[in-house]
């Protein structure tokens, strides 16, 4: 058996144009991916590739996750929802090799994205074509439904991602 030292490291190569989602909590890569629908990459064929790295070491953290897309701008609206969630997250947009850091910030409103978890909302009735819209109660870490009230607490807003 090969010992390791502690200079080893994971090598995952530099991305010239793409999108490093950082400091995600170790083992939550999972649901970071289910947020910003990469699933959807896949069924669209795109010419992305994406690397998901898990529980490495982190001089900050003490471990993380880590997702890297080669090819691919996260947009910045649900990069703002990941912030809802894990709120130490950073994203970097890199072109041309150059990275730039975005701020992710809770927003005041969320339209189109979370599902409202009250059943009888209007915006969960097939026949009307409206589109849910949260409004952001950031200091009970809420958000609220403008149609119904329902409210969905921060942490639960990856089972109401709509897809």
């Amino acid at each position: 058996m090969v010992e390791k030292t502690e200079t080893e490291r994971m090598l995952v190569r530099k991305i010239e144009e793409g999108t490093v989602v950082d400091h995600i909590p170790d083992w939550k890569a999972e649901t970071v991916a289910r947020v910003l629908r990469l699933d959807k990459l896949a069924r669209m064929q795109a010419d992305v590739s994406v690397a998901i790295l898990q529980n490495v070491e982190s001089k900050t953290l003490g471990r993380k996750d880590m997702i890297k897309i080669d090819r691919w701008h996260v947009d910045e609206k649900d990069a703002d929802i990941l912030t809802l969630i894990f709120p130490n997250i950073t994203v970097n947009y890199i072109a041309e090799w150059k990275v730039s850091k975005y701020e992710a910030r809770v927003p005041d409103v969320i339209e189109g994205r979370v599902k409202c978890p009250e059943v009888l909302c209007i915006t969960n009735a097939q026949r009307e074509p409206v589109v849910p819209k949260f409004f952001t109660l950031k200091k009970e870490r809420l958000l609220q439904c403008h149609y119904c009230d329902a409210v969905v607490e921060f942490d639960s807003v990856p089972e109401h991602v709509r897809t």
